[in-house]
C-alpha cells in the first residue's frame, strides 16, 4: 500500500522491478486504493487488485 505516494515514474519503476522478478504466470497483488491503469504494462486483471503476469 506504499505506491499510492510514488510519482508516475517511480511507481513505473518500482513495479518493473518486481515485475521482471516474476514468473509468466505469477500473480501481482496491490492494495484495493492502488491502479495500474495509467501504466502501459503486460498483465492480466485476474480479480479486483489481483493481477497475473502473461
Amino acid at each position: 500500500n506504499v505506491m499510492i505516494y510514488f510519482n508516475g515514474q517511480t511507481k513505473r519503476e518500482v513495479i518493473l522491478r518486481v515485475l521482471a522478478n516474476l514468473k509468466p504466470g505469477g500473480h501481482f497483488c496491490i492494495g484495493h486504493s492502488e491502479s495500474l491503469s495509467e501504466l502501459d504494462i503486460d498483465l492480466i486483471q485476474v480479480a479486483p487488485s489481483i493481477f497475473r503476469k502473461a
